[in-house]
């Protein structure tokens, strides 16, 4: 065969070899794009949730579960799902509404939200506003994640140049362009254009006091609430006492669900820890944070409990409980910008049960261990060719089940 022909040939076998490949990637993806849910053992169902009754049952595809026996639901994959809104309602059980023309009248609050419509809410029920694009890592937001008792006064938060100005008073009205609070007994008003957000002085509800679920929506929207019932278009849910609302289904992109079964790791005492970086600075490792401190974010999905870790981070949780399953979802955070390469280790006392290799902008993995026996369980994350530079790993979700087994 001459040099021709045996070039031609090498041509088709690499276009083939390409089509299998684009094949085998289309349909991977279909897979991960189905309606599907993933039980508290870890199990996925795959198949179209066609409604929840009022007794807490889920029909998918005939088959009935009971909601307290599912770790999370996953509709159909929706083609939109940026935050475009213009600012945030928080309230004191965690949820967070996108919103626009938010008022505060006669203490009550009320916004628009996309693709649900205009909600009032009393103040009571309210934590935070926030007026234009979140600023990560800004005194705001760690206001909202630090600040656990009640303060006497609210926090306002006033734009101008680089930093944030914060001072404390009381507000009074949020109404058409300008923002009204008393401060020292005297009313200051400020133009909404520099009115970035406010803290109110109610604390949020600890997390046992919170609602079982939690919904993200198109378009930022994360409430936590008790799903009441779903009728195939509209989910009832109950938010906080005496507030409830109804959500298009089809504005949901993921429902996350807690069970008595689990034990969240982020809740648990330590055995011991340890803490070798490389060539980056040491940072301690956090619950229901990322390392740097911030909320655990993964392919832009927002996880509430966690561990965030840096590569050479090493720390021994006790199973105490006759937990015989460790479940986590693992990825390096979206602060790390799509940087970051590193292996997550799980050890049951000295063996090693099981060991991922994940670089930054990986699609989150699901990973199952069985811990039957062991009554402490490691958890590693190590370096990977980069070293520790951008290693923000993430343990989502990770917790200790005790199966039906």
């Amino acid at each position: 065969m001459n040099s021709l022909g045996l070039s031609n040939v090498l041509i088709v076998r690499s276009a083939f070899a390409w089509t299998i490949i684009a094949f085998v990637l289309i349909v991977s993806s279909d897979a991960l794009e189905k309606p599907r849910a993933i039980t508290i053992e870890g199990e996925i169902v795959e198949g179209k949730i066609h409604s929840i009754s009022p007794d807490g049952l889920v029909n998918i595809k005939g088959q009935t579960f009971p909601l307290d026996g599912l770790r999370s639901i996953i509709p159909e994959k929706r083609s939109e799902n940026d935050d475009l809104s213009e600012g945030k309602i928080i309230l004191i059980c965690g949820s967070e509404f996108s919103a626009s023309s938010i008022t505060l009248l006669d203490e009550e609050v009320v916004f628009e939200s996309p693709g649900i419509g205009k909600l009032k809410l009393p103040i009571d029920a309210v934590r935070a506003f926030r007026f234009g694009e979140l600023r990560r890592g800004s005194r705001f937001q760690k206001g909202l994640l630090e600040w656990e008792a009640a303060k006497e006064l609210d926090s306002i938060f006033i734009s101008g140049g680089a930093e944030l100005q914060e001072v404390d008073g009381l507000i009074e009205e949020i109404e058409g362009d300008f923002m009204i609070f008393d401060r020292n007994q005297k009313l200051q008003t400020v133009p909404l254009s520099r009115a970035y957000g406010v803290v109110l002085a109610s604390p949020l509800l600890k997390e046992e006091e919170r609602p079982s679920c939690v919904l993200s929506l198109v378009g930022g929207t994360r409430i936590k609430a008790d799903i009441e019932s779903y009728d195939g278009k509209m989910v009832d849910l109950t938010i906080v006492e005496n507030v409830q609302m109804k959500v298009p289904w089809k504005l949901i992109t993921r429902i996350g669900l807690k069970s008595a079964r689990l034990e969240y790791l982020s809740d648990l005492d330590v055995i011991k820890e340890e803490i070798r970086p490389v060539i980056t600075f040491r940072r301690s490792w956090q619950r229901d944070r990322t390392v740097t401190g911030l909320p655990i974010k993964i392919n832009n999905q927002i996880y509430d409990r966690g561990l965030g870790f840096s590569s050479g981070t090493y720390v021994t949780f006790p199973n105490e409980g006759s937990y015989d399953l460790f479940i986590a979802e693992i990825g390096i955070d979206d602060d790390a910008l799509g940087r970051g390469d590193c292996e997550f280790v799980v050890r049951g006392g000295s063996k090693e049960l099981l060991r991922k290799r994940v670089r930054g902008g990986d699609p989150v993995q699901l990973i199952k261990v069985d811990i039957t026996g062991y009554d402490q369980v490691t958890l590693e994350v190590d370096f990977g060719e980069d070293l520790d530079i951008a290693d923000h790993a993430d343990w989502a979700d990770a917790c200790f089940l005790q199966t039906s087994k």
